[in-house]
This record gives structure tokens, C-alpha cells and sequence, in this order.
């Protein structure tokens, strides 16, 4: 029996291409001792599968139909528990992982192994030096960016990302899982959110990685999908505020829409200021 589990879902990304999984690969390579802590479950949801080195150490699962984070974290969960894994490590492909990231994340993990309250590790997020997550506290504007000297366990409630963070198992199954309406964008705030409403704590590791956001890698202008995750992810951000925010919240937030969407007009964007118009007058479907 392992404490950790580890996911890393792919998308159109080989192994030799996802800079976390190298990493963790490099890791296995350099600390053979590794494997006695950790699993690694590699879910594929690229069209067709990619080619499995022999050196991987892991289980590798391949899906073209992809369904999305939700359902792939949900069935890691299973896996989990069904090992006996007090955690389950959540990456995406393109996050830069480091030794020290590894080395604090097994030292954390033995520390808080029967600290219930403590529900999750989570390192710095940086791109390009700028930080992504955690942000504090999680309902504000404008958003606050958490001190980047910032360690230990935290009161506040905070806006955490998925890749790097570490979740306890049994914390996840009290809240039902990930919850599935959030099948792609929001799904970490959701699942965060739910995490610390009932008592959970979030610890702030000391460690900082690099992560390639991947919204910020499509080209609003020129790729295709833009639009349809741009539609996804206004209604996947509705949803979260109007099942976790406040009417107060909920107020300011469909102003926020408002105001994009007058900016997107002036800057003549019309179809993204109608997707933005849209988020803002219409309840947000199941």
C-alpha cells in the first residue's frame, strides 16, 4: 500500500512532451525509493494513444473520447481508495516540477498523514515569474495574490489550481468526489471551495513551479476552439458563483460580466462582448 497516488491526464502531448510527467519519470529514474511512496496513473485523452516507453513505471490508460478533468479525477479517487492511498496528486501535463517540489511534497505527506483538518498541499503556481495560484482570499475584487513568502497551513479560504496540489482521499470522498457539472474549467475552484467550506485547511508549500496556463496558450484570434472554451468557461464561472457566492458576490460578479463585455464591444469584439452579455443574463444549465 502507497500513501500517494499520482494523475497526470494528457491531451495531444506524448510522454516525452509533458513536462511533468518527464519530470516525475527523471524522478523515478534518479530516486528508485520513489516507488515505494508513489503510483502513477497516466490517463490519455488524446484521439489516439501514444506510444508507452519501457521504462515507465505507472499504469497507462487511453480514452479518445474525452470526457474531460472531472471524470478522469473521479476515477483516479476510485483507484485511490480502492489502494489504500491517503493522497492523490493531481497534475497537468505542462507544469515544471522540481526536486525540492518532490522532496517537501513526500516530507508533507508523512507529517499530515492523520491531521484530517489538513485537506490538501499546494505549491506556488508561477508563469512567467507571475503568481497563478494560490490566490487569497477566494471571493474578492479585485483578486489578492497570496505573499509569495507565504508557508503553512491557512485559515483563509483560498482559490487553489489542480496541478501540483496534493488532496487527501478521504477529504475528497466526504464532498462526493469532483464534482462532475465542472467537467473541465472551474473544477478546481469547485472542488477547493467545497474542500474548505466544511472545515478543511489548504498548507502552502514552500515550493514554486512553473505552469503553462492553458488558456493563455490558445490564440483568442486564431485557434478554433477559443470560442467554444470561452463559452464553456463563462458558464462553468457562473455556475461557481451562483452556487458558492453570496448575493452580494453574485452582484458583482455579473457587473464584472457586463463591464467585459462593453470592453470587448469597444475593442470590436462583438462575439465575445455576446458571450459575455450572455454569462451575465442567463442562469447557468446543468
Amino acid at each position: 500500500m502507497k500513501p500517494i497516488l499520482a494523475l497526470i491526464v494528457l491531451y495531444n502531448n506524448s510522454f516525452e512532451q509533458s513536462l511533468s510527467l518527464e519530470a516525475l519519470r527523471t524522478r523515478f529514474r534518479e530516486c528508485p525509493k520513489l516507488e515505494d511512496v508513489l503510483d502513477l496513473l497516466v490517463v490519455d485523452n488524446s484521439a489516439f494513444p501514444h506510444p508507452v516507453p519501457q521504462d515507465f513505471a505507472g499504469t497507462y490508460l487511453h480514452d479518445g473520447t474525452n470526457p474531460g478533468l472531472a471524470r478522469r479525477y473521479n476515477s483516479a479517487l476510485t483507484l485511490a481508495a480502492q489502494q489504500g492511498a491517503t493522497w492523490l496528486m493531481l497534475l497537468d501535463q505542462d507544469t515544471t516540477l522540481t526536486d525540492a517540489y518532490f522532496d517537501e511534497v513526500l516530507e508533507l505527506c508523512a507529517r499530515f498523514a492523520n491531521e484530517k483538518q489538513v485537506v490538501a498541499l499546494a505549491p506556488k503556481l508561477l508563469e512567467n515569474d507571475q503568481l497563478q495560484s494560490p490566490h487569497l482570499p477566494l471571493f474578492q475584487s479585485p483578486e489578492t495574490t497570496l505573499d509569495l513568502r507565504t508557508v503553512g497551513v491557512q485559515q483563509a479560504l483560498l482559490r487553489v489550481y489542480n496541478s501540483g496540489a496534493v488532496v487527501r482521499v478521504s477529504a475528497l470522498q466526504a464532498i462526493g468526489g469532483f464534482p462532475e457539472e465542472y467537467w473541465l474549467d472551474y473544477l478546481d475552484h469547485a472542488t477547493f471551495h467545497r474542500l474548505q467550506a466544511v472545515g478543511g485547511r489548504v498548507y502552502v508549500m514552500k515550493s514554486q513551479v512553473q505552469h503553462q496556463m492553458s488558456i493563455h496558450q490558445q490564440d483568442r484570434h486564431l485557434d478554433p476552439a477559443r470560442t467554444a472554451r470561452h463559452k464553456n468557461q463563462l458558464a462553468a464561472e457562473v455556475l461557481f458563483y451562483r452556487e458558492h457566492g453570496s448575493p452580494h458576490q453574485q452582484r458583482s460578479h455579473r457587473k464584472y460580466l457586463i463591464h467585459e463585455a462593453l470592453r470587448s464591444t469597444l475593442q470590436g469584439s462583438f462575439a465575445e462582448a455576446r458571450r459575455f452579455l450572455t454569462a451575465a443574463l442567463t442562469p447557468p444549465t446543468r
